[in-house]
C-alpha cells in the first residue's frame, strides 16, 4: 500500500484551486448580465463559500 507524498497532496490541493478558480471565474461572468440584486447577491455568497474552500485546502496561507 502506498501513501501519497507530500508533494503529491499539495499538487491535489492545486488541482482543487484551480477547479474553484474556474468556478469562480465563471460566476463573475454570469454576475456581469445585469441581473436582480437577490441573484447578485446570491452569485456573491456562492464566491465566498468557494474563496472558503480554496483557503480550507491551504490554511498555511
Amino acid at each position: 500500500m502506498s501513501f501519497p507524498t507530500a508533494q503529491m497532496r499539495s499538487a491535489t490541493m492545486c488541482k482543487k484551486c484551480e477547479e474553484l478558480d474556474q468556478k469562480i471565474d465563471h460566476v463573475r461572468r454570469l454576475a456581469k448580465a445585469g441581473l436582480d440584486e437577490l441573484t447578485l447577491g446570491r452569485f456573491a455568497a456562492l464566491i465566498d463559500e468557494y474563496e472558503r474552500q480554496k483557503k480550507a485546502l491551504h490554511p498555511e496561507n
